[in-house]
């Protein structure tokens, strides 16, 4: 479903301002990390699909 490194865009902002956040460890509970302030959440997968707005791979 995601990938180690995939850039989200979820439709809630992040109390930052940054909308994209960085997918850290994929799993039942996924593990995100703000590209705005490098704060690190975790979010059940069942409200991550719910939340998601767009999808891209990060650029290596």
């Amino acid at each position: 479903m995601h990938e180690v490194g995939q850039i989200l865009t979820l439709r809630k902002k992040h109390p930052c301002g940054g909308q994209t956040w960085e997918v850290i460890k994929p799993g039942v509970d996924t593990r995100l990390k703000c590209t705005t302030c490098g704060r690190v959440i975790l979010v059940p997968r069942d409200k991550l699909v719910r939340q998601i707005k767009g999808k891209s791979t990060a650029s290596q």
